[in-house]
């Protein structure tokens, strides 16, 4: 009887090891979850939507988006730091869930560079620097001038504290030595109102905010702040080619998955993206946002995390910026 019972325990711890190799060559076997930190229906949102539905199809498994906003994304990374590494919930993040938040917020519920593992990266797309008519300035070298005459009376505003607009004015502030007051406010229309009506001198803003009303007339564009020029506005100048070097602020998006995450699963959902970005629909639909396609291995986007963390790092102990 003890033979058998012996024998018995033996079978089950043996099957017990076996499930995880089981689970990671049937992976997936059930829907697959993308977390997306901000409301249904933004820009990111969209992103997700648009690349899921084609690495559903790569997968050969339902990808389902969930929206768990709040907290400027940090509520959604926190849940998806905590889920299981099985490869069934991921986070669609970037920089304000794996960089911003982890250096504003002192208590997060998740360790931005142990909690997670880089899947890949989907898109890059840069911002555009922004005036309203009232300010006398057509170029970049025209505005610093300004800024600098104007002292603390001129103004940058963002979409609040803490957001990438917000923080690609404090760089571009650091960048030419200016001491613009920055002025947040709840959302990008709402702070593109007070720039057309001469309350801000300038701000730096995703290019589907502003889009719009530089068409319109109602905003100049000035230049643009990634490596190259963007597909949205490829007459504008980059920063870069005005005479700020190494000037770049680009907003990216980015697969990634609980730490620990087999590393076989972690290569078939980055295969599934690879053929995602490959598709023509998917790559419209990012430049129709000012975005372009930047997929990139495991390994490449983790690095870029880092970089990207470092820079701004920098630019908020300069700042002394705080959100708690």
């Amino acid at each position: 009887m003890k033979i058998f019972r012996r024998q018995v325990l033996f079978a089950f711890a043996a099957a017990a090891c076996a499930v995880p190799g089981w689970a990671q060559d049937n992976y997936p076997s059930r829907p697959v979850s993308i977390v997306v930190p901000f409301p249904a229906g933004g820009v990111v949102d969209v992103v997700a939507r648009m690349v899921g539905q084609k690495m559903s199809a790569a997968l050969g498994a339902p990808i389902v988006i969930e929206n768990k906003a709040g907290a400027g994304g940090t509520i959604g990374a926190a849940y998806v730091a905590k889920a299981r590494p099985d490869g069934y919930t991921i986070l669609l993040g970037g920089s304000a869930t794996q960089v911003f938040g982890p250096v504003l917020y002192k208590k997060l519920q998740y360790d931005a560079s142990k909690d997670f593992v880089p899947v890949g990266q989907i898109s890059s797309g840069p911002l555009v620097l922004v005036t309203g008519s009232k300010v006398p300035s057509t170029d970049v070298p025209q505005l610093t001038k300004y800024l600098r005459e104007q002292g603390v009376r001129a103004f940058y505003g963002s979409n609040g504290n803490g957001t990438f607009p917000h923080l690609a004015g404090e760089m571009f502030k650091q960048a030419n030595n200016l001491s613009s007051a920055h002025i947040p406010y709840s959302g990008g229309p709402a702070a593109l109102t007070a720039l057309i009506s001469g309350d801000l001198a300038f701000s730096i803003n995703h290019i589907p905010v502003i889009q719009g009303m530089v068409t319109s007339g109602k905003l100049r564009a000035l230049a643009t702040t990634g490596k190259k020029r963007s597909v949205a506005f490829p007459d504008l100048p980059t920063l870069n080619e005005v005479g700020m070097k190494d000037f770049e602020a680009s907003a990216w998006w980015g697969l990634f998955a609980p730490a620990e995450t087999p590393v076989e699963v972690v290569k078939k959902l980055n295969d599934a993206l690879a053929v995602a970005l490959k598709d023509p629909g998917v790559r419209a639909g990012l430049e129709r946002q000012g975005d372009e396609v930047a997929y990139s291995s495991p390994k490449d986007f983790g690095a870029y995390v880092q970089a990207e963390t470092a820079k701004w790092t920098k630019v908020v102990k300069i700042a002394d910026l705080r959100l708690d």
